[in-house]
């Protein structure tokens, strides 16, 4: 079934049942795609509720499914923190001018904030589609998650997809049956476009053979059909078209976070009660304990009748601690190291973050060819979409030439160094006989490029300042203030160009935002 491609059109064979057999047997996968997307938008209340009732007996989860705790999510912030590709702006070019009709399309769609959400959710859920389409005379990009589509693979190449399949929801509710599923396929260098309701009954032939819209507009310059898609895979597949597996253990361990995040809340509650105990007859026995020490609680007398309360204790520090290291187990295996999943934000210098996100920019390094595929891929479906409609199609806007060349470059994330701890980092070489004081001077002003000219200009703003100093004592001061540091008096001719003149250093860093770590 895999190999078959399933349009109205008679010659391939294929019965219209085919599709809803392949969405069958795809609907494991596509469950498990929507999960990911649910968990990852906070939207997982079913999902922590369905674990809860699972583990608990009934009365224990009607009480915990009322302290649902989603505050520490930690698939997103891994999601976030690893999908890195597109935080510093790509760089595309064609050829040695820019393509007007191209940037046009770039600049109207707003194509790299949607390259950003792609990434993330490659990595979420290990594939993501691209689709280039055009809408009241203006290019924009459809992103379609596993969750509503499913492929038929090619025979020859199993990780390719010859027919696409996905599902357009009129609701934001899964499940319900007020959809349409749109299907595309290519084959033997015909293509069709069909639309389906919900139960796989044609609706009607876009494009192909008898189409309402007429044949099929997608071509190469070699007049093949192709389909107006762009796969994005995290990892180069192997041996077929979906990865159902990677990233497993990513949204297992951000459920058991909030079940774990919900029982903390549960046991709080608790910890503020002692348990009450009754000893008596049982048939008149309160079974139900009110929050409200003003409120009188009344049990049996008689014989033997008996009330005491007991005092359960929690040490919620412990549980946190547990909690904490289980996330870390976890987190440190997508390269983002225990203290960067904290509760609270900490200040760190540039030099710190790149050590901090060695792992993170090591996993960027690897996506970058691939992504770098994925460009030139994007560019040449845009390329045949814009060409199909362009002129003579209906679009009033130029061709894109097919001879026009692609190139795409992902611009390196930076990391602001502390000036402060640059300064005394570069003092400390200068000190040590590694860099001359010309090359100390060029190191803070790149515009100077002859080394003895350096030299000189520092050796005269040194000079300047030991007479400042000797001017006005009160500058050394006035420069701590503004500097934020402490400075020696007195000075000699080296002063300045060594190690900041001693004292204590203030901390001048960049603060670590949740989202990346280049700001």
């Amino acid at each position: 079934m895999e190999g078959a491609v399933m349009p109205r059109n008679a010659s391939w064979g294929i019965e219209l049942s085919v599709l809803k057999a392949k969405q069958q047997a795809d609907n494991d996968r596509m469950n498990d795609a929507a999960d990911k997307i649910d968990l990852y938008t906070d939207d997982a209340n079913d999902i922590i509720e369905a674990q809860l009732k699972a583990e608990f007996v009934k009365q224990n989860y009607d009480r915990l499914k009322l302290n649902i705790n989603k505050s520490q999510n930690i698939l997103k912030r891994v999601i976030n923190e690893i999908s890195t590709i597109y935080k510093a702006e790509a760089h595309r070019t064609t050829g040695d001018k820019p393509n007007d009709r191209y940037q046009e399309i770039l600049k109207e769609s707003y194509l790299d904030v949607k390259l950003k959400k792609v990434n993330r959710y490659t990595n979420l859920l290990n594939e993501c589609l691209l689709k280039p389409t055009i809408r009241k005379g203006r290019f924009c990009f459809d992103i379609i998650t596993p969750n509503i589509a499913f492929v038929f693979q090619d025979e020859d190449d199993p990780t390719l997809a010859k027919g696409i399949c996905y599902q357009i929801s009129y609701v934001n509710t899964r499940g319900r049956s007020d959809v349409d599923w749109h299907f595309w396929s290519v084959d033997e260098g015909a293509g069709e476009y069909v639309l389906f309701d919900n139960n796989f009954r044609p609706k009607k032939t876009v494009y192909g053979e008898d189409g309402e819209k007429g044949p099929y507009p997608y071509l190469t310059k070699e007049k093949e059909a192709v389909l107006p898609f762009v796969t994005f895979h995290r990892d180069s597949p192997d041996y077929t078209f979906w990865d159902q597996d990677t990233g497993g253990d990513l949204y297992n361990a951000g459920v058991r976070a909030h079940v774990k995040m919900t029982m903390m809340d549960y046991f709080f509650k608790t910890c503020s009660f002692k348990q009450i105990y009754i000893i008596g007859d049982t048939s008149k026995m309160p079974q139900d304990q009110i929050m409200d020490t003003a409120s009188p609680l009344s049990c049996p007398a008689g014989e033997g009748a008996e009330i005491g309360v007991l005092d359960i204790q929690n040490n919620m520090k412990q549980l946190q601690d547990a909690l904490a290291y289980n996330i870390n187990a976890v987190v440190n295996n997508y390269g983002i190291s225990a203290d960067q999943f904290t509760l609270v934000g900490g200040e760190m210098s540039g030099r710190a973050l790149k050590i901090r996100n060695r792992a993170l920019m090591e996993i960027r390094e690897e996506q970058i060819p691939l992504y770098r595929q994925y460009e030139w891929e994007l560019f040449s479906v845009i390329r045949i979409v814009n060409n199909a409609w362009a002129g003579g199609g209906g679009l009033k806007k130029k061709l894109i030439p097919w001879e026009l060349e692609f190139a795409v470059d992902f611009a390196e994330i930076e990391f602001p160094e502390d000036p402060i701890e640059e300064i005394e980092i570069q003092s400390k070489y200068l000190n040590s006989g590694i860099i001359s004081l010309g090359g100390f001077y060029q190191h803070f002003n790149t515009d100077v490029t002859d080394e003895a000219e350096a030299e000189k200009t520092i050796t005269a703003n040194l000079k300047k300042l030991k007479e400042l100093k000797a001017e006005y004592p009160a500058l050394d001061e006035s420069l701590a203030a503004i500097l934020g540091m402490g400075m020696s008096g007195g000075g000699g001719d080296d002063e300045g160009a060594g190690d900041g003149g001693g004292g204590d250093k203030g901390d001048v860093k960049n603060k670590d935002d949740k989202e990346g770590k280049e700001e």
